[in-house]
């Protein structure tokens, strides 16, 4: 199997299976412990060659407009002391996006610490990839600032912009 898609949650997966339905799409759970745990069970029942995490990020940069696709360049664990910090790198970056970097938290509105986007299963992902690896890279269409109201999410126009992007880069790799 050349590539697997990793989503957070069916909600996000549901426009990407009517859309692509030939494509591997596996459900990755929401949160660190979760998304370590389906990326390990990928890898050794499916041996991708490639895997991409994808689905929706709240945004610490406002430069980056809402709806917009990004490429997650590295990841940090937000909550860990800094003398524990490990930067965790993606393994392969899709073309065309603009390249940032993620605080991977359990929390919505952990500080940014440097970074312009906010998830909750990047660093896990990027860390069980390494382990093991298989190049990687991660996806996320920017919903919401990190400061936004949970009603000023765009949740259903990122996840179309994420639909669409997605698309272009598993053409790729046909």
């Amino acid at each position: 199997m050349a590539v697997v898609l990793l989503i957070p949650t069916e909600e996000e997966a549901a426009p990407l299976r009517a859309a692509l339905p030939g494509a591997a799409i596996r459900i990755a759970g929401v949160g660190m412990a979760a998304a370590a745990a389906a990326t390990a069970a990928v890898i050794a029942a499916e041996r991708p060659e490639r895997l991409i995490l994808a689905g929706i990020a709240g945004a610490y940069d406002r430069s980056i407009a809402r709806c917009e696709v990004v490429a997650v360049a590295a990841e940090r664990v937000g909550e860990l002391p800094a003398r524990y910090g490990v930067r965790y790198e993606a393994g392969f970056l899709p073309a065309g996006l603009r390249a940032v970097e993620g605080n991977t938290t359990s929390r919505c509105g952990a500080p940014a610490c440097g970074t312009q986007i906010e998830n909750m299963e990047g660093a896990a992902f990027f860390s069980v990839c390494r382990q093991f690896g298989i190049p990687c890279a991660e996806v996320r269409a920017v919903s919401n600032y990190t400061d936004d109201p949970r009603s000023a999410w765009r949740i259903g126009e990122s996840l179309e912009a994420l639909k669409r992007t997605l698309t272009e880069i598993l053409a790729e790799y046909e």
